[in-house]
């Protein structure tokens, strides 16, 4: 019964435009499938939620099949609508934001870069470029002409009603004098049949875009004249150089000829944007596909019927080597289809064989050879009349991950709307793309040309042996064939330039992505831009977020950001031996070498070493240990360059690589190393720090871990609101700041202000602002009056956020979803049972620290999350018994009322606040 509603609401929605909106109610679909309203009402309903209808909640509501409206009219935003109105209002704002040289086909493939060299053409100040475009004949040079100037239209560049003026100089081929005149107007009596003044183009087409195709005919004197009106803005008409004419015009050219033989030299040093467009056969094969679909839609829009073409006619098209370009396709499609009309007028269907094409053309051979192989690949396509896209047409891989990237976009909105949060966002995201993968793994395309796939596998293997090698991220067949298949059904085509979303959310997407997903985003860039270089093919925004998503579906254990170190020394191996001789007595691949020529000059290790920073991640720093005495010149070199400590080391040895090496091992940091090689080596050392301004920031920690510190940061963020931005708030793992002090990172990179958190790191000269004196107020004052010597603040308001922000309601409020009021008294019952079962009574900060604790302990176990197991939790619970039983029975409540069990792991982390 469902299947049938559903099957009479496509039908019915795809014939909108025909049909009264009363029908598309619960009553009159109940009276038409001979089903009560009630049950009719729960389906549809049911299907509204499943996102296959859109509703519109007029009265009585309407509901619409959602695949047969995009099929038919334009892709929505969303699935409930207040009116009809509100829904047809959406294809005009899609209209609006329509970027008309985007819509070419051909934009994100093999004309992407002449895009881009139109667009810096048209958007150039004073009036623009000239552009010419170069191509043989019917290649598209007229309808992107015609385009270029919609797209300046639309980015408000020309007025909506400023001239675009066509005109072919081929049809003055024999009179070069009569096209200047044509051109540049001309004066009575000029020439012989100039009874009058008469304007030229130039004339006409002021303040808009004048398009000359066949520019070639232009004589000499004509060229002269044309690149003088391009120097100037002047010209005069033909018979009369006294007078002085100016005019204000975007000039487009287009010729079929060799440019060098064809024109002046004084005139193309006038043409800084040259255009070459592919024939139509130059093109991939997914573009000519596209090409000829169009063409197709074209016909059945003239013809009002459903156009059905059979596979043997899109081989043909896809491969006959035909004289022509893509105007020449268009004609054999236009006339193919009269053909086929003309036998089958009758009929809702048009066919069309390829015995409805003209015999003279299926007399060429074929230019690839693979019709008879690929015809049985190729399934027949289907053609709906009024329409200008058909989503029927893309195949169903395609659809689902454009179906992705929408759903990417709409629950990323949700995050700022407190509809999800970020993990829900991560979650929702990271499940959406092992779907899709898993179908990818089983994808075999219809159309898939093999040579190219195999090319596209071995560079997508090779490139995981890459990261595999370098980052221990293994590979398998799975892995290979999912990506490769996504990429291939992708088509290398951008599916969110258009996007309305697109442009105010990729920002923030991608920083979200830095904080969050910090090492699959950067493992993904390593990734696609390893695999780019491979096969010489740039990649999208879009597919670094995509493959970022896969990474952390394989819950990749997190990469390290340890101290990276290279060798390099003259001679065949020198460097290689050394360096694999302490990796084997370490144990541990920790040296990478490079072998240098002699001849090596101070830029080509430079090279090197960038090379090697690009593709490893070295913020906790980079040793770099040389054989030669420049140390202080590559020091200079680098300094500029580098983006953490880098630290030198000239003349070494293999007893100081296993040095270094174990100090690496004991996790020392690079200034620890600095201080500690042997100095009785004689070596030269240096430390070289980014040259850069430090920028201010504050360290926020937490004893308990490094998620609370990182959800005191971004209670700093909102409490300081703009503020923030002239500052880093930086979340660091407490235990590191109270061993190593000012030894740490963060030190030597920023200009530390202060410390804010849970227990105090004691480091010199550094302020500490406990959480527990901000939440009482005792230290906002001194907060405030901290940040407001460095930067300019309204200090009242700044107090009252920080007042408001750092109040432990507000607190919990942040860091869980679960109702704060709720949670707070239930801790504050344990808390205080607890203190009657120990008999004594806690500090504030150890309270707080309580209170914060638990809360968020309460929604980790409620999401069955686990803390890391303690391999002596049973020597510590022989040792802590006691206290832990008594916390325990202090929180059983808390057990009830939430329906959790509080694990021994969990007793560990409480008894250790207990006990500080």
């Amino acid at each position: 019964m469902k299947k049938s509603i559903e099957a009479y609401l496509f039908q019915l929605t795809s014939q909108l435009n025909k049909v009264n909106r009363n029908e598309f109610s619960a009553h009159a679909l109940s009276e038409k499938v001979g089903l009560n309203r009630s049950t009719v009402s729960s389906y549809l309903n049911t299907g509204f939620r499943k996102g296959i209808l859109l509703k519109i909640k007029t009265y009585p509501v309407s509901f619409l099949h959602k695949q047969a409206f995009q099929e038919n009219y334009f892709e929505v935003s969303k699935n409930e609508y207040d009116s009809f109105e509100e829904l047809f209002a959406e294809n005009q704002t899609q209209l609006v934001t329509i970027d008309p040289l985007e819509q070419v086909i051909g934009a994100t493939g093999s004309l992407r870069e002449k895009i881009n060299q139109i667009k810096t053409a048209i958007m150039y100040p004073n009036g623009g470029l000239p552009i010419m475009l170069l191509g043989s004949s019917g290649s598209g040079k007229t309808f992107l002409a015609s385009e270029i100037y919609e797209y300046a239209v639309a980015k408000n560049i020309l007025p909506s009603d400023a001239p675009y003026i066509s005109h072919n100089c081929a049809q003055y081929y024999n009179n070069p004098e009569l096209l200047s005149s044509v051109l540049f107007g001309h004066t009575k009596g000029a020439f012989t049949g100039a009874e009058t003044d008469r304007e030229g183009l130039l004339d006409i087409a002021d303040g808009g875009i004048l398009f000359l195709d066949e520019v070639h005919r232009l004589s000499d004197e004509g060229q002269e004249k044309l690149f003088t009106f391009m120097d100037t803005g002047e010209y005069s008409p033909i018979g009369d150089n006294s007078i002085k004419k100016r005019a204000t015009i975007r000039l487009i050219f287009a010729t079929t000829e060799d440019i060098q033989s064809s024109f002046l030299p004084t005139f193309l040093r006038r043409l800084p944007v040259i255009v070459h467009l592919p024939s139509f056969h130059e093109r991939p094969q997914a573009e000519r596909l596209q090409l000829i679909d169009q063409f197709f839609i074209q016909e059945s829009n003239i013809l009002q019927r459903r156009v059905s073409v059979s596979s043997k006619v899109l081989h043909f098209l896809l491969d006959a080597n035909l004289e022509g370009n893509v105007g020449k396709i268009k004609n054999i499609i236009k006339f193919a289809c009269g053909n086929a009309y003309s036998k089958q007028w009758q009929n809702e269907e048009i066919v069309v064989r390829l015995t409805d094409i003209p015999v003279e053309h299926l007399m060429h051979p074929f230019s690839s050879g693979k019709m008879i192989n690929n015809q049985k690949n190729m399934k027949q396509r289907k053609y709906l009349p009024n329409t200008t896209y058909q989503s029927n047409l893309e195949t169903e891989e395609r659809k689902r991950v454009k179906t992705f990237f929408n759903r990417l976009l709409d629950d990323f909105q949700k995050i700022d709307a407190h509809q999800l949060s970020a993990e829900q966002f991560i979650l929702f995201a990271t499940e959406s793309v092992i779907l899709l993968m898993d179908e990818f793994v089983f994808y075999t395309p219809d159309d898939k040309e093999t040579s190219f796939f195999s090319y596209m596998i071995h560079n997508i293997r090779s490139t995981f042996q890459f990261m595999n090698e370098n980052y221990g991220f293994n590979q398998d067949g799975n892995k290979v064939l999912s990506i490769a298949n996504y990429l291939y059904a992708k088509e290398n085509q951008d599916f969110l330039t258009n996007h309305p979303k697109w442009e105010n959310l990729r920002v923030p997407l991608f920083q979200f992505l830095e904080e969050s997903m910090k090492d699959e985003l950067w493992l993904a860039k390593r990734f696609l831009n390893y695999l780019s270089i491979q096969m010489d093919s740039e990649f999208l925004d879009e597919d670094i977020v995509f493959i970022a998503f896969y990474l952390k579906s394989m819950n990749l254990s997190s990469i390290e950001s340890e101290i990276k170190a290279v060798v390099l020394a003259h001679g065949y191996s020198t460097a290689s031996s050394m360096a694999n001789v302490a990796n084997r007595m370490l144990q541990k691949n920790i040296f990478q070498a490079y072998d240098m020529p002699l001849g090596i000059t101070i830029d080509e290790i430079e090279k090197k070493v960038l090379q090697y920073m690009e593709s490893y991640r070295v913020d906790e720093g980079l040793i770099l240990m040389v054989d030669m005495g420049s140390l202080n010149i590559v020091a200079q070199h680098l300094a500029n360059k580098i983006q953490g400590p880098l630290l030198i080391i000239d003349s070494f040895n293999t007893p100081l690589l296993l040095e270094v090496g174990n100090l690496l091992l004991q996790h020392a940091t690079i200034f620890e190393i600095h201080d500690k090689i042997m100095d009785t080596l004689q070596i030269k050392k240096q430390m070289a720090m980014p040259k850069v301004n430090k920028k201010k920031a504050i360290i926020t920690c937490c004893y308990t871990g490094m998620g609370s510190a990182i959800q005191i940061k971004e209670i700093m963020k909102k409490s300081l609101g703009n503020a923030s931005n002239m500052l880093t708030i930086l979340p660091y793992d407490y235990q590191k700041l109270k061993d190593h002090k000012s030894y740490e990172l963060p030190f030597q990179m920023y200009d530390i202000l202060a410390i804010v958190g849970t227990e105090n790191p004691e480091l010199e000269n550094v302020p500490y602002f406990g959480l527990d004196k901000l939440v009482n107020g005792e230290m906002i004052d001194g907060l405030v009056d901290l940040l407001s010597d460095y930067f300019e603040v309204d200090i009242e308001k700044l107090k009252q956020e920080l007042i408001f922000n750092f109040s432990l309601r507000k607190m919990v409020e942040t860091l869980t979803i679960l109702d704060a009021d709720r949670v707070l008294h239930s801790v504050r019952e344990a808390i205080d049972e607890l203190e009657r079962s120990l008999e004594w009574s806690f500090d504030a900060n150890r309270k707080y620290l309580l209170y914060l604790h638990v809360s968020c302990m309460i929604e980790r176990l409620l999401r069955k999350e686990e803390v890391d197991d303690q391999e002596d939790i049973e020597s510590y619970k022989r040792q802590h018994w006691g206290t832990m039983e008594k916390i325990h029975r202090s929180f059983q409540q808390i057990e009830k009322e939430y329906t959790i069990t509080i694990s021994d792991l969990e007793l560990r982390l409480l008894n250790d606040i207990v006990l500080n």
